[in-house]
């Protein structure tokens, strides 16, 4: 499973990293790079990626008047690396004679492209690399999810349905056999059922400082509908701002025989709504029993949630705490 929205991000990320490569003189790579970050802040993703990698580095500014004041600076770890390079490629579009500072920063003279080498080498490598993985990692575990909503709606949906009905845990109970899942299918992780500011399930990487926002929910249209579900998304998106994450990922399970309709611009395998350079997405799992082949049932009652319905949540929290 091959997520098309993060496969097609990574496909136009690397066509414009492949242009900057390829260009032969300066004035048509800065020309370039103008053009590639037009296209890079508008797309929510990469800015919100870009945006969490900055806030672990907040004291960069002061190398980067350093590098363009001819001295060689480099990150101490590859994280620092891709944060130093979106300083500098951002610096450089405005940056007279920035790239000539460069070359003599990094002695790269007498080289046929000392300048342009020492930048895409040493700065727009590493960040164009950190963009890609954080895609990879996130293309990866949607396609986990996806495997595990297929696994549970053609095998274990029954007993998904047993639990959903008779546990007076049965969310948390949903989470742990989906976290058992991703445990067997190698991913390590800790679950933390609480935080400072409320609850959440929240896997994070062992021995990482890097956590992946993940939260359940049921829909069932009654106590647990359609505003619950917005509340939910909510949550998830509130706990991306607190631990500084660009992505989160909201699994609902439906048990109702109505059907879940998210009306979203962003549409495909997996439903997402990129708001605020945050991107959250939606893998709806149905485990209800249908007594009938999907070709013998009557036409499918719908519960629709639009995009701006799930904005116009965020607002009013937003009001909520001014």
């Amino acid at each position: 499973m091959d997520p098309q929205y993060i496969q097609n991000l990574r496909y136009k990320l690397q066509k414009r990293v492949s242009r900057l490569h390829g260009v032969d003189t300066d004035e048509s790579f800065l020309f370039t790079l103008s053009q590639f970050w037009r296209f890079f802040d508008r797309q929510p993703t990469f800015v919100g990626i870009a945006q969490e990698l900055l806030a672990n580095f907040p004291n960069l500014d002061q190398d980067v008047d350093r590098i363009f004041a001819r001295e060689g600076l480099y990150g101490e770890t590859e994280e620092e690396a891709a944060a130093l390079g979106y300083k500098v490629l951002r610096r450089l579009i405005n940056e007279e004679r920035g790239l000539s500072a460069i070359g003599l920063a990094y002695k790269r003279v007498g080289r046929d492209s000392p300048s342009r080498d020492a930048v895409r080498e040493i700065h727009l490598d590493p960040f164009y690399e950190y963009v890609d993985e954080q895609l990879d990692d996130n293309r990866a575990m949607l396609a986990l999810l996806m495997r595990y909503k297929h696994r549970s709606e053609w095998f274990n949906y029954e007993r998904l349905w047993e639990i959903s009905q008779t546990s007076s845990a049965a969310e948390k109970e949903l989470a742990l056999d989906l976290y058992a899942y991703l445990y067997d299918q190698g991913i390590d992780f800790n679950i933390e059922t609480e935080s400072i500011r409320g609850r959440i399930d929240l896997i994070a990487s062992q021995g990482s400082d890097d956590p992946l926002l993940l939260d359940t929910k049921i829909f069932d249209d009654n106590s647990r509908g359609k505003y619950y579900i917005r509340k939910g998304f909510n949550q998830i998106y509130t706990y991306t701002q607190q631990h500084n994450e660009a992505f989160g990922f909201l699994v609902i399970f439906k048990t109702t025989s109505k059907d879940l309709r998210l009306s979203l611009k962003q549409m495909g395998d997996v439903p997402i709504i990129s708001h605020n350079y945050k991107t959250i997405f939606f893998i709806v799992i149905d485990i209800y029993p249908h007594d009938k082949p999907v070709s013998n049932r009557s036409p499918l009652q719908a519960v629709e949630i639009s995009e701006q319905e799930f904005v116009t949540i965020l607002e009013e929290s937003e009001k909520d705490t001014t």
